[in-house]
């Protein structure tokens, strides 16, 4: 169940993220989220055996799911955590192509020394292979790698947030590393049973067991609240703006009518209607403007229009700010 759970919550941030998304933005958070939400959902047993059986049933896609979680996590914390801005060696390290290169090697160097079963495939893996060298060294070269990604990004989450120069900055921040210092609990989880698998350590195998289930669904849900808080506030605010420039519109409609017969324009001409809602009123405000000074025509403003242009105006200026 909490595949199930997990899975919807990623594909949830991908629609969210593909729906919200704007022209000429860099999309690494969109296809990295996809490569997540894709490693993760084949998590479900009924989906993975089908999927390995069709390459042997010789759990294959078992790696190729960790290598592809390990790719979307690279790529989602250098979006998230814009590394390119970011003035600090270690974390431009934990988040660089190299750590990923080795992680990666690490965990396919475990997994094909795991003595595995040869005519079908393991739902679970771990449970079943997890007393192993070679699995425990597979699962814990993907958790120390996913963990230390994290804490770069819980690092740089907690910098942000105290830098935040506003509410909804600072809640996104807070959801972030709330949701990557989790991530980093879950990772060290993950490995403790590891370990505690190897050595035969029952007791502590338990412990890591009970906290593996919640610590990974609360380490997806604060990371996708903090993913979707953004896109959606954005698209609350846009609406609320448009909303706004329509009623600043409609307020100077008669106005704008007037002017534009005193003194018709090229840009009455230029099919307004293409225009965006705030490009519209601006280029009305002009040509209000324009009929005013215009000597050649009798249109004039009173002080009662001037007093609502310049609210109008400051609507305008306030809603591109």
């Amino acid at each position: 169940m909490t595949y199930y759970f997990v899975s919807g919550l990623l594909w949830s941030l991908v629609i969210v993220l593909f729906v919200f998304r704007r022209a000429g933005k860099e999309r690494s958070v969109l296809y990295s989220s996809i490569a997540i939400a894709a490693a993760l959902t084949m998590s479900i047993d009924d989906l993975y055996v089908m999927v390995d059986n069709w390459f042997g049933g010789h759990d294959y896609i078992h790696l190729a799911s960790c290598l592809l979680l390990m790719v979307g996590v690279f790529y989602f914390a250098r979006g998230v955590t814009r590394v390119g801005l970011i003035d600090s060696p270690g974390i431009n390290l934990a988040l660089g192509p190299t750590a990923l290169i080795m992680a990666c090697f690490a965990a396919s160097v475990g997994f094909f020394l795991t003595d595995r079963f040869e005519d079908r495939p393991s739902t679970t893996f771990m449970a079943t292979y997890g007393d192993q060298v070679g699995a425990a060294t597979y699962s814990i070269a993907q958790y120390a790698y996913l963990g230390v990604v994290l804490a770069a990004m819980a690092v740089t989450a907690t910098r942000q947030w105290h830098s935040a120069g506003n509410r909804r900055e600072r809640w996104l921040a807070l959801l972030l590393m709330v949701g990557s210092w989790v991530g980093v609990a879950f990772s060290l989880s993950v490995i403790w049973m590891d370990v505690a698998h190897v050595a035969g350590w029952d007791e502590a195998l338990a412990i890591g067991q009970a906290a593996y289930h919640p610590l990974q669904m609360l380490t997806f849900l604060f990371l996708v609240a903090g993913l979707v808080t953004s896109p959606c506030a954005r698209a609350v605010r846009e609406h609320q703006r448009n909303r706004t420039m329509r009623t600043q519109l409609d307020r100077i409609e008669l106005l704008w009518r007037n002017a534009t017969d005193a003194r018709p324009s090229i840009a009455q001409a230029m099919g307004r209607h293409n225009a965006n809602i705030e490009e519209r009123l601006h280029r009305r405000i002009v040509e209000i403007r324009d009929a005013e000074l215009d000597n050649t025509n009798t249109f004039q403003l009173t002080e009662r229009d001037l007093d609502m242009l310049a609210e109008v105006e400051d609507h305008l200026i306030a809603g591109t700010a």
